[in-house]
């Protein structure tokens, strides 16, 4: 009996624990990140760009979304100011979030997306 009643309490604590204080709704700190599509003259497109991207400082992660089914993907940050890079391929056809973890240092970042059919989209943001 005193094991369900500890079991109880010890669940009642942890829903208290992630409940918003006051009614407000927790909010991760983030950095939307501009992203545009090249052509191959490397003239900005000016048009409704398929692909969002947006940094979460709390979990250091660059943050996707695919509007669009482009195929597969490959994604490359690079941190200008250190030469650190991170890469990753996803396949927009089946899923249309995906995450990148990087280290989160200070400095200038760029993140570019190329898709299966050669399509450029590039994007900067700043850690401070």
């Amino acid at each position: 009996m005193a094991k369900k009643l500890l079991t109880f309490i010890l669940a009642l604590a942890a829903f208290v624990c992630v409940l918003p204080m006051r009614g407000e709704t927790p909010t991760i700190p983030q950095k939307e990140i501009p992203i545009r599509r090249e052509n191959n003259t490397n003239h900005p497109i000016r048009s409704l760009c398929e692909i969002q991207a947006c940094y979460y400082g709390m979990l250091s992660t660059v943050h996707t979304t695919v509007f669009s089914n482009l195929g597969e993907i490959d994604v490359t940050v690079i941190n200008c100011s250190t030469g650190e890079i991170w890469e990753d391929t996803f396949d927009s056809s089946t899923t249309s979030q995906h995450l990148l973890q990087i280290s989160g240092t200070s400095g200038f970042y760029e993140v570019t997306y190329l898709s299966d059919s050669g399509n450029l989209y590039e994007g900067s943001f700043i850690i401070e």
